[in-house]
């Protein structure tokens, strides 16, 4: 576990997915905000993954691999654990390639008998249950559910803590959803 000293402006690289439509075949984007602690946004990144399929680690991974931005972030956040439907990121992977600590933020505490009948439909059920299990224990603070891997509790929540400006989630976080759903839906949505 990594316990990354908070620098004044530190760095986190916030990531969520655009909207799709149920039975949609077609790719989604997969956008990253570079977010400086103090509020500047300093990069943006982008990547394109399908609905329900299991491919948003490795671009999550590609889009930082080989770039500037990689060396300069201090954290990953990510909006829930699952984007484009059950496409769902393998957060122990994230962290052990990129060597940043990965944190986790929803607004609802998952309902896993829910999350179990909808995965039924896919033959790598376990695999997928799998990899949200992997995700460490869910914990709150305020109305925010989180799961970290490479850091501690403390410091997850001090980064939580640190990008909550406008909204009950993240500003980069908040930022990433609205640069997501502008491009899929032709206008922003609130997250």
């Amino acid at each position: 576990m990594q316990n990354v000293l908070l620098k004044p402006n530190f760095r986190v690289l916030a990531i969520d997915d655009g909207s799709f439509r149920p039975g949609q075949k077609q790719k989604i984007p997969l956008v990253g905000v570079i977010y400086r602690i103090d509020g500047r946004i300093e990069g943006i990144l982008s990547q394109k993954i399908s609905v329900d399929a299991l491919d948003c680690t490795e671009k999550i991974i590609e889009m930082l691999s080989g770039g500037k931005f990689l060396p300069q972030i201090s954290f990953i956040l990510l909006q829930g654990i699952n984007f484009a439907g059950f496409n769902i990121a393998d957060v122990k992977k994230l962290n052990s390639v990129l060597k940043k600590p990965v944190i986790i933020v929803f607004r609802k505490f998952p309902d896993m008998d829910e999350i179990e009948n909808a995965l039924q439909k896919f033959p790598d059920r376990e695999k997928r249950l799998a990899l949200i299990k992997n995700a460490g224990k869910i914990r709150k603070i305020n109305s925010i559910h989180f799961q970290f891997i490479g850091t501690d509790e403390q410091t997850a929540r001090e980064v939580i803590k640190k990008t909550l400006m406008h909204s009950f989630l993240p500003e980069p976080i908040r930022i990433a959803h609205m640069i997501a759903s502008g491009i899929t839906l032709g206008q922003s949505t609130r997250p």
